[in-house]
């Protein structure tokens, strides 16, 4: 009798066991975030409040600092910003098209001098992401352009996961400032500056950065890259895209890859979706 309940227990716990070894990808990933590296953030900021007191009791006696301050800060701007011979070029004018492709020869942006030009303009995306028939998702996005060269971008990103018959769900939202540094009718690239929240029992946000851009192959295909990125106790959570275009009219349908870290765990998406431009 003692053999038979020694063997149920260990079989109990072995179950058990293996089944606290198959967690999936999202709960290792939210788990990971919930944990602070504090000995690492400890010595960062130690590191940073020493060099702050060596440059506090260090005077900065050379005439030529300031010209040399002056010299980085232009040459920042014009990076980032706009450099001094693009002033004149048509790129310094570009608007926003209504939509992309409208006319062959342009995408987002259109040279142009007549009125026929958005102010502003939204254009919405929704995509189905799938890793396996476990894990798989739904990614929505708002993209709000204005100033010609602007936006505000909000998405929202829902993953799903099935580990034995244990369902599981990850949630993130970012919303990015972002700036369009180049605005060909071919081409054109951002950078974005912003937050982005992990939700479900995380709850932490953290100071969100991004980049992007989209080539216009030929009418009607072109190929987009996203890159958003954040830190979370440590932890850094990444989301990026690579898809193909296919534009009809102001709507589109896309298909491509999706790659998502949530701390330690990476994955791999399919990705299929539509959109509209207004």
């Amino acid at each position: 009798m003692d053999k038979k309940i020694l063997l149920i227990a260990v079989f109990v716990f072995g179950f058990n066991t293996n089944n606290f070894c198959q967690n999936g990808k999202l709960y290792k990933g939210k788990e990971s975030l919930k944990t602070t590296n504090s000995s690492s953030s400890n010595k960062g900021t130690t590191k940073i409040s020493r060099s702050r007191r060596h440059y506090n009791n260090e005077e900065i006696r050379s005439p030529f600092a300031s010209i040399i301050w002056g010299i980085f800060a232009y040459t920042v701007y014009g990076v980032a910003v706009e450099s001094p011979w693009e002033k004149d070029s048509k790129m310094h004018d570009a608007e926003i098209a209504h939509y992309p492709f409208e006319k062959t020869t342009h995408g987002n942006f259109i040279y142009t001098d007549s009125i026929n030009y958005n102010l502003a303009r939204f254009d919405i995306t929704n995509s189905f992401v799938i890793e396996n028939s476990n894990l798989y998702g739904n990614n929505l996005g708002v993209n709000f352009r204005f100033l010609r060269r602007f936006a505000i971008d909000v998405d929202y990103l829902y993953l799903k996961e099935n580990v034995n018959s244990i369902n599981d769900s990850f949630y993130l939202y970012a919303a990015l400032l972002k700036y369009y540094r180049i605005r060909t009718q071919k081409f054109d690239a951002w950078f974005g500056l912003g937050a982005m929240h992990v939700a479900n029992d995380v709850h932490k946000t953290g100071f969100g950065l991004g980049f992007g851009a989209e080539w216009f192959i030929a009418k009607p295909i072109s190929l987009e890259f996203t890159h958003k990125w954040t830190n979370i106790n440590s932890q850094e959570v990444h989301k990026t895209k690579v898809y193909l275009k296919y534009y009809l009219k102001n709507y589109h349908i896309s298909s491509g890859y999706e790659h998502f870290k949530i701390g330690v765990s990476k994955i791999n998406a399919f990705s299929i979706g539509v959109g509209a431009s207004f």
